[in-house]
């Protein structure tokens, strides 16, 4: 079953994909726990973040979006005092499992991510990655 890169899965999609089309990601991911606020259809959530790359973000979330959906997201790198402000589009949306080992919630690709605050996620990336390597 061929996959299009482009288009969005849903959690109940994931069981037909082939493990080796799931790997689609050009960037790396890392793994991590940040707070975020998202402010979507005039309200404010408040999420952890679970991973984060350059192209987007997973953010757990008890009743996650609906794919397609537009959300203005806002979380401080550890030990970085701007915040880092863009919209992210949800691109995938998973369900809790009955096990309880599958966290709900949405990742996100981001569609305006500045410059600057990409190479501020860039770094802080490349340099958490580098500090995991030490150990």
């Amino acid at each position: 079953m061929m996959t299009d890169p482009d288009k969005p899965i849903d959690s109940d999609e994931y069981g037909k994909i082939p493990s080796d089309e799931t790997r689609r990601r050009t960037a790396v991911r890392l793994s991590l726990k940040l707070w975020t606020e998202g402010r979507v259809d005039g309200r404010l959530d408040f999420h952890n973040c679970s991973n984060l790359s350059v192209g987007g973000i997973f953010i757990e979330n008890p009743t996650p979006y609906e794919i397609g959906k537009e959300v203005q997201i806002e979380f401080n790198l550890p030990g970085v005092f701007d915040s880092i402000k863009v919209t992210g589009k949800v691109v995938s949306r998973l369900e809790e499992d009955e096990s309880g080992t599958l966290h709900s919630g949405n990742g996100f690709k981001f569609i305006d991510l500045s410059d600057a605050d990409q190479q501020l996620i860039e770094k802080f990336i490349e340099t958490s990655m580098e500090e995991e390597s030490m150990f």
